[in-house]
């Protein structure tokens, strides 16, 4: 279900009579930039839902594994993939139940614990990721190359400034 949240420029122009510092194109391209990346989140999620039983959780988990052949320690996986520690803690317990990774000791700390991808987990993240990518693929040839590259370099200097405007806020607010 798609959810219109997205302000008319009449109802900013209305607010923006309150706060003369309200940009009308700013609130709507921010929003807009928003509900794109809902939208293309939730086509491509219900993908790998309904042609891989995968979770959001789930599937941004195998990712940080798959690129960290390695393994990393719960914690890390945790920040990696934005979920709290035991959020992560359950997910982990189930996808070794599943065997899709197995829990180690961490060479350097016996009380530390390692996250490796099993063979099962590599071999199915083999079978995942390119079709997955090349659904993104697909999705993103709406856009020229160049254009791929200025909507990257856009939203890195969007993301880059968003952190510092919302700290910036917090600390006007205090």
């Amino acid at each position: 279900m798609k959810r219109e949240l997205i302000p008319s420029w009449e109802e900013l122009e209305h607010h923006k009579k309150i706060v003369p510092e309200i940009k009308p194109a700013a609130v709507i391209a921010m929003l807009e930039v928003k509900q794109a990346g809902e939208d293309v989140q939730r086509s491509i999620l219900d993908i790998l839902q309904r042609e891989y039983h995968l979770s959001e959780g789930k599937f941004c988990t195998l990712i940080v594994l798959h690129q960290n052949p390695q393994g990393l320690a719960p914690s890390e996986i945790a920040a990696k993939v934005g979920v709290t520690k035991a959020t992560i803690s359950n997910m982990l317990m189930r996808m070794a139940r599943d065997g899709d990774i197995v829990i180690k000791q961490a060479p350097e700390d016996a009380r530390k614990k390692l996250i490796c991808l099993t063979d099962k987990g590599r071999a199915f993240m083999d079978e995942v990721l390119p079709p997955h990518y090349l659904r993104v693929t697909k999705l993103m040839e709406r856009l020229t190359e160049d254009e791929q590259k200025e909507l990257i370099r856009l939203l890195k200097k969007m993301s880059g400034s968003a952190e510092e405007l919302v700290e910036g806020y917090q600390g006007e607010m205090i």
